[in-house]
């Protein structure tokens, strides 16, 4: 049995679709990821802070900019009280108005107040994501507050930028919807092209 020439075309919109869902699954998969820390961390930084003491664990380093970095911050030793904490992302370089930030190659950012939950499986320890931006030097400060009273400290982060996408797999991406639109109309074209015309009516 011949297939119609418009099952084809149907069959090529279909398949356009479901590259179009597959690539926005991945970008959703991507982000989703890059929240989420694994089991290992990739750098661990142990920290002093007056009288109390950190082990800061990031889950990638560097950092991507433009994506979440997963860290943890556990206190070592026995912790008598509650302990509360407030972590900022700060871009390194020169202080402007509006809490804006020249970082070297001009490039501009903003100070972000980052999330943190408390780890289920550690006492008086949290675990967040640290937003980074933009490419370049940036160091989240921690705020803890406890029994024996405020203290700060820094960590050092360096964020990178991905490899880019080729520009002919960039456009070529890009332009998908707008290869469904095309088949989708040649489709409709052909179908009215091929209906029969109707018969004369007879007087």
């Amino acid at each position: 049995m011949k297939m119609k020439k418009g099952g084809k075309w149907q069959q090529c919109l279909l398949a356009l679709s479901i590259l179009a869902l597959i690539f926005l699954l991945v970008e959703i998969a991507v982000s989703i990821a890059a929240t989420q820390h694994g089991d290992a961390p990739v750098r661990v930084e142990h920290v002093t802070a007056g009288p109390y003491r950190f082990t800061v664990s990031l889950y990638d380093d560097p950092a991507r900019a433009g994506f979440a970095l997963p860290f943890t911050i556990v206190p070592q030793g026995p912790v008598h009280g509650t302990l509360r904490y407030q972590v900022t992302s700060v871009p390194v370089g020169t202080l402007l108005p509006e809490n804006k930030v020249k970082m070297e190659g001009n490039r501009l950012a903003t100070l972000v107040r980052d999330s943190v939950s408390a780890d289920p499986q550690v006492p008086g320890g949290v675990q967040g994501a640290a937003e980074i931006t933009v490419q370049g030097l940036w160091k989240l400060h921690v705020l803890v507050d406890g029994p024996a009273g405020q203290q700060a400290f820094d960590v050092a982060v360096t964020a990178t930028t991905l490899p880019p996408i080729p520009i002919w797999s960039g456009w070529l991406i890009g332009f998908i919807p707008v290869y469904g639109i095309v088949v989708f109309l040649l489709a409709q074209m052909k179908h009215k092209g091929q209906r029969a015309p109707l018969p004369a009516s007879r007087v």
